[in-house]
């Protein structure tokens, strides 16, 4: 009797064939990156200003008014003028003292904030393709021996 050893190479037709294929896929994600800088500087712009400002000062004028004779008081001798000067009467004026200061006038907020916009990307994507190619093998022989 005589066996036959089957051929490695020789596909049984109820056995199925399995492969698997591969492809590549789209990632498309997004990354952040510094296109632009922005700085805030803060000018300070000087101006003329006019604003009144009322000045005063001092006059001295010099009235004569007649004494009553019955309100009189005698004025001692130590306190009469002899024609010499006496003492000094300081007069004032008003004089325009002008200093600045700075005052909160107006609150500035930096804000930022993400404009979207679309943009169409186009890539090459590779996949495998599946083909068979089949070719017909010669009958497999088997030897038979007598005995």
């Amino acid at each position: 009797m005589t066996s036959a050893s089957p051929d490695p190479h020789r596909l049984d037709p109820a056995d199925p064939v399995e492969l698997t294929r591969s492809e590549e896929r789209l990632v498309v994600t997004t990354e952040a990156v510094p296109v632009r800088r922005a700085v805030l500087r803060v000018e300070t712009t000087t101006e003329e200003v006019m604003v009144p400002v009322t000045l005063t000062r001092q006059h001295v004028r010099l009235e004569y008014v007649d004494v009553d004779p019955i309100d009189a008081v005698p004025v001692p001798t130590e306190q009469l003028l002899d024609g010499a000067v006496g003492d000094w009467l300081v007069l004032t004026a008003d004089e325009p003292v002008v200093g600045t200061r700075p005052v909160p006038t107006e609150r500035v907020r930096l804000v930022t904030s993400w404009v979207s916009a679309e943009q169409q990307i186009q890539v090459e994507l590779a996949h495998e393709d599946v083909s068979v190619d089949t070719t017909d093998l010669p009958p497999q022989t088997t030897g038979t021996s007598t005995g």
